[in-house]
């Protein structure tokens, strides 16, 4: 397996057009009965930019799993709404609250869409769009985000986070966050279509105000990567993938499918 391949601290970091959703519990530490807020993000290198509100219509899935049972059953969401989710914390148990986001789509300029490539480390894409001639073409893209966030009410940490939830881009972490500590190494596999997905650029960042602490690793050829955490409180692991538009006429203008995946959690003090 790959370890992880730096470990930096910054003041900032911001690419100039990627744009990441996320999901932040009120607390990551929910007591038994409490029923729970989430908020959805977007932003640069975990710093928010803006509150997202609900929206039925860009909302593909949501699911709440424990060990005792999997909920999908949100009626009572209403667009517009912010903090965007709520669920409650009916026992001392750990949680993992996933949503997935619709289709949007986005054109850039050749050299931005170049420039976005590289920075998220999608060199088989900037390759095969010079193989085909296409690298002063416009960047005609689709994308969709997976977002996951987990939370921990108490009682005897399970294996629920390591379950996969069948996202079409999945972060599975190998153990239960929860049971890490400060220095610990966090292993995780990525799945794309429910199979391990091998040279994934991956980031995990912790923000403590100005300074960011960057982890980055690359998949293996199981789709696993490993990060050492040296910070505790809130982090977030995420990555891009890009393939070529695989369905007939999906989307008139798009040629470029992106899909982005981010993964919510708080280190034990």
């Amino acid at each position: 397996m790959k370890r992880a391949a730096c470990l930096m601290f910054i003041l900032l970091a911001s690419p100039a057009f990627a744009h990441d959703y996320w999901l932040v519990p009120e607390t990551f530490a929910p007591k038994e009965g409490a029923t729970l807020q989430v908020r959805m993000y977007v932003g640069e290198a975990f710093k928010s930019e803006q509150e997202v509100a609900y929206s039925a219509k860009k909302t593909a899935a949501m699911q709440l799993v424990t060990a005792k049972k999997s909920f999908t059953d949100f009626a009572n969401q209403k667009d517009g709404t912010k903090p965007a989710f709520a669920f409650k914390m009916e026992t001392a148990s750990t949680a993992v609250f996933r949503v997935d986001r619709d289709w949007s789509s986005i054109t850039l300029k050749a050299d931005k869409f170049t420039m976005y490539l590289k920075e998220e480390g999608l060199d088989e894409v900037i390759k095969a769009r010079a193989a085909a001639g296409e690298t002063d073409a416009d960047g005609k893209e689709r994308y969709r985000r997976c977002l996951k966030t987990i939370v921990y009410a108490g009682g005897a940490p399970d294996d629920t986070p390591t379950k996969p939830l069948g996202q079409v881009l999945e972060i599975v972490p190998a153990k239960n966050p929860s049971t890490l500590k400060v220095g610990d190494e966090l292993s995780v596999k990525v799945l794309f279509g429910e199979k391990p997905l091998a040279g994934l650029k991956l980031t995990a960042w912790h923000r403590d105000g100005d300074t960011l602490t960057t982890v980055n690793a690359a998949t293996d050829k199981d789709g696993k990567a490993a990060f050492k955490l040296m910070k505790s409180g809130p982090w977030v692991v995420r990555g891009v993938h890009m393939r070529r538009v695989v369905e007939k006429n999906p989307n008139p203008v798009a040629e470029w499918e992106s899909f982005w995946t981010s993964m919510t959690f708080a280190l034990p003090r």
